[in-house]
């Protein structure tokens, strides 16, 4: 006697390793002859870049680099910036080989710190963490129907979000651009942003199409006498096709760019002078690809002919509830009174960390933007100080459930800081936001159905059982019990559901 099986199978996107290593920082820099002397140290930080990254069976390596940069003033409080890079490989041993899947490395500053030995001379230590992030497609296999053997089944339908793809491209975009007539020529580069914004997604089977933009911010000091800072804004349009042959029309996206390297040096023009900026960068798209499929497990079975050996597994069951894309306007009012601030020399935001949550039928995403600033005080002395800006936005979702979750994507594609009469600076920021929302629920579903052929067959003799409801059973649970069926309980009692709310006689037929 053999049971006859009917199986199915749903893609769920997955992170299968999620782990980051420390990469030490310490490094000696000796100023070039060009350079004046060090006075004071202002601001040490790291522009961190990823060159390479590759899984290779069991391991996975990042290769990298941290430029160093250090902006510091002279005795005329005049103020420059040095920069040095620092390079590195990291590698990370894996569980296990993971086929078909991809690495979306990132790098971050946990801490950097720098002390001037000399005029000449400054020790750097810091701290970098590689994330090494290994995501792809997994696949589940469910029993949808059994039939043979006199199986009883106990189903449930619903609909999930199947994983058809998920693909990462990476890709460079390199442009030279003009600061503008305005403006005063570039000598060295304080500091560059770049904040990707994902405009339009498109499928036609086999390809995604991504469009979107690359907004770049770059701070420097002019090279001239005065030796102020400026700003000079770009974007960097882009439009990447990545194949994907499991793709359709039907599908929904959820796309993800992050920038690996960006880098910002000053140019000449036909007359020699700093007043073209050659910007380079490289990202990584990450693309989940969902198509809505209905599915029905089983979630019990048994048999009136025979004992079976029923394997179950609890699985979690996840849908795309909502993909939010919104922009928002932040202002914070940043005190700086204590400083003594006679203006604003120049403002940096860094992409802020952030955090979901969830209720009353609204997504919750906190954080804050640090913000670094150098300002000038009434001695004419500069001074670097470090602010945040607080970041407090509420989104409504349809069909909300506590399962709920996802990663939102926060990106700053505009900024400005203003210092007012009081002391405060007022600061706004443009804000990009993307977000995919996902709801989970688990089910335990049967995952083998065998006939067991060394037990003994179940005797059904013919008979009618009378059996007294105490209220809210299953009629499956009784069927179950007795060894008979569900439709044989039903058409016995002229039931219309298969819950019983209130205490009732049935009469349990078996043949």
């Amino acid at each position: 006697m053999s049971i006859e099986l009917t199986v199915g199978n749903f893609g769920s996107a997955e992170v299968f390793y999620d782990n980051s290593v420390e990469q030490g920082i310490d490094c000696d820099i000796s100023l070039p002859d060009y350079c004046p002397d060090i006075v004071r140290v202002l601001k040490c930080s790291l522009q961190n870049s990823i060159t390479d990254s590759k899984i290779s069976g069991d391991r996975a390596t990042v290769d990298g680099s941290s430029k160093i940069r250090i902006i510091y003033s002279d005795e005329h409080n005049r103020i420059f910036c040095y920069e040095q890079e620092y390079p590195f490989s990291k590698y990370a041993e894996l569980p296990s080989p993971y086929d078909n899947a991809v690495l979306n490395a990132q790098v971050k500053t946990d801490y950097v710190n720098c002390r001037a030995v000399s005029k000449r001379r400054i020790d750097i230590h810091g701290v970098v963490s590689i994330r090494f992030r290994i995501c792809g497609r997994r696949c589940d296999s469910f029993i949808s129907d059994a039939c043979g053997g006199g199986v009883q089944l106990k189903r449930k339908g619903f609909d999930v979000s199947d994983a058809v793809a998920c693909e990462m491209k990476i890709f460079q975009l390199s442009e030279v651009e003009s600061i503008g007539e305005h403006k005063p020529g570039v000598g060295k580069i304080l500091k560059v942003c770049a904040s990707p914004i994902v405009m339009e997604s498109k499928l036609i089977k086999g390809k995604i199409l991504i469009k979107g933009e690359l907004a770049v911010k770059v701070l420097y000091c002019a090279d001239d006498a005065d030796n102020e800072s400026c700003t000079a804004d770009f974007s960097l349009p882009f439009n990447e096709i990545i194949e994907s042959e499991n793709v359709s029309d039907e599908c929904t996206l959820d796309v993800c760019v992050n920038v690996r390297q960006i880098s910002a040096d000053q140019k000449t023009d036909n007359e020699g002078e700093f007043r073209y900026i050659n910007l380079n960068a490289e990202l990584a798209a990450s693309v989940n690809a969902y198509c809505t499929k209905s599915i029905r497990v089983i979630t019990d079975a048994y048999s009136t002919e025979t004992e079976i050996d029923a394997q179950y597994k609890p699985t979690e069951f996840a849908s795309l509830g909502q993909n939010i894309k919104d922009d928002c306007m932040i202002k914070e009012s940043l005190d700086l009174s204590s400083l003594d601030p006679q203006r604003i020399y120049s403002a940096s935001a860094e992409k802020p960390e952030c955090k979901c949550s969830f209720g009353d039928g609204k997504m919750r995403i906190t954080g804050k933007i640090p913000v670094d600033l150098i300002i000038i005080d009434s001695q004419g002395m500069p001074i670097f100080c470090e602010r945040e800006a607080n970041i407090d936005y509420s989104h409504s979702v349809d069909a909300l459930t506590d399962s709920s979750f996802c990663e939102p994507r926060v990106e700053i594609t505009g900024f400005e800081c203003n210092l007012g009469s009081d002391g405060k600076a007022d600061f706004k920021a443009e804000l990009n936001i993307s977000a995919a929302v996902m709801n989970t629920h688990r089910e335990k579903i049967a995952t083998s159905l065998k006939a067991d052929e060394t037990a003994e067959k179940k005797k059904r003799n013919p008979s009618l059982t009378v059996y007294f409801c105490t209220g809210t059973e299953n009629v499956w649970d009784i069927a179950r019990r007795f060894n008979t069926t569900v439709e044989d309980i039903m058409q016995e009692n002229n039931l219309k559901a298969d819950y019983l709310e209130n205490k009732t006689m049935l009469l349990i037929p078996v043949k």
